[in-house]
């Protein structure tokens, strides 16, 4: 028998359930992009129903549907929802032909730091783009800009760079919201990108940081 879904009934309950599926989707996000399934749009959707099943089960994995539109935002301007399927067709397309052309290492060959550098050169310019279309899109009911991080940290930790964080507050949000903007008016990622280096940073030093906690401890 068909379990009988609860909604929640305080604000605070809401804002429990989405931390909750939003840390099982980051889960979700690490084990799919540290295997070899290649990314399709079977595992975005899958990632998003992990984090909205619990919150908001008719809209938790499926792409918005004809009449589902969204207004104008503040520096993008979505599509209907009747072009939603066609739009992410396209760009899960592109998105695999430019994974395609990323050199893959090999078990057992030396990794150089120039091979390193040469490669996430090309990587953070993927994500960075990822995260934009996305974005554009807003493929879905609720949640895009965090899948668009979600579907961002899935490129880095595929490729072996640290994840930034999914959300982003107060000033690095305006920034973000900024970087969005230089895109759609001038097709310029350079700022995104930019956000998408220092937050890799950030990861690292927080990294290095709890190894050093654990050594002395």
């Amino acid at each position: 028998m068909e379990k009988t879904f609860k909604r929640s009934k305080t604000e605070e309950e809401l804002k429990e359930r989405e931390a909750a599926g939003l840390w099982s989707a980051q889960a979700l996000t690490r084990v799919i992009a540290e295997s070899d399934e290649k990314i399709t749009l079977e595992v975005i959707l899958r990632i998003h129903k992990k984090f909205f099943e619990a919150v908001r089960p008719e809209i938790a994995g499926r792409f918005r549907l004809p009449g589902e539109d969204i207004k104008k935002l503040k520096y993008i301007t979505p599509p209907p929802g009747v072009a939603v399927q066609e739009e992410m067709y396209k760009f899960w397309r592109e998105l695999d032909i430019k994974l395609s052309k990323i050199q893959p290492t090999f078990a057992g060959k030396k990794i150089t730091k120039t091979f390193f550098k040469k490669r996430n050169a090309e990587i953070i310019p993927i994500a960075a783009w990822t995260q934009y279309q996305i974005a554009r899109i807003h493929p879905f009911g609720e949640g895009n800009g965090r899948m668009a991080r979600l579907m961002t940290n899935f490129i880095l930790i595929r490729y072996k760079l640290q994840p930034t964080d999914i959300k982003y507050e107060g000033e690095n949000k305006q920034k973000y919201l900024q970087s969005l903007g230089e895109i759609d008016d001038r097709d310029d990622y350079r700022m995104l990108e930019g956000l998408i280096r220092k937050g890799i940073i950030a990861s690292y030093q927080k990294l290095i940081k709890i190894k050093n906690n654990n050594k002395n401890g």
